[in-house]
């Protein structure tokens, strides 16, 4: 991939900030990367990359040179964050994932490596794919999803805006999982599961709403 020119602004520099780095930097596309995190000290380095300071400097610099991606785990501090800052969000997509040609992904999306997406998968925003995932036909991944490592999505999968799954979760085909609900690490997902509902075990049984 040619390099554009342009900067790219990594909104959190945690262990997710610094896996988003690793593949933006396999991607081969910017000038220059930099951090913004209010937990750091301003001018400090992740990996000799600047952290340019916290949330405020939005304000303050000219955002139409650069590009950015929320890499916080949160979801919920994602969603807020992407709401309260209007700003050129771009999909970070590991060079060694697999992307069908028949699927669409949407704006500033994590996509890691040895992640396989299936045809007809749609992700919308700010969804997180974390590495060595597989992702069936036609599933959809809503805003502020998540996907631990080693998930096995069935094909026409529907993940809702803000749901996580934990490291290894799998579900049968045609499977919904609501709105900000969380399914344990392990959890193989037989039965649809409800807003803000928590699972775990094999076959994933609700144990929180």
């Amino acid at each position: 991939m040619t390099k554009t020119g342009k900067h790219l602004i990594i909104i959190g520099a945690g262990s997710l900030g610094v896996i988003t780095l690793d593949a933006a930097l396999e991607m081969n596309r910017y000038k220059s990367i930099y951090f913004l995190d209010d937990h750091k000290n301003t001018n400090c380095l992740i990996h000799n990359f600047e952290v340019l300071g916290g949330l405020n400097r939005l304000y303050e610099i000219n955002k139409s040179d650069y590009e950015f991606i929320i890499a916080i785990a949160d979801n919920g501090v994602r969603k807020t964050i992407s709401e309260k800052f209007d700003l050129n969000y771009v999909n970070i997509i590991h060079p060694k994932s697999i992307i069908s040609r028949f699927a669409s992904i949407g704006q500033g999306n994590i996509i890691l490596a040895n992640t396989t997406i299936d045809p007809n998968v749609k992700t919308l925003n700010h969804v997180i794919i974390n590495k060595n995932n597989s992702i069936g036909h036609d599933s959809v991944l809503n805003d502020y999803a998540q996907v631990s490592p080693g998930c096995s999505l069935g094909g026409h999968t529907i993940i809702k805006d803000g749901a996580f799954l934990g490291l290894s979760v799998n579900t049968l085909p045609n499977i919904n999982i609501g709105t900000f609900a969380k399914i344990g690490a392990g959890a193989m997902v037989t039965k649809n599961i409800l807003k803000n509902a928590v699972a775990v075990g094999v076959p994933a049984k609700v144990i929180k709403g």
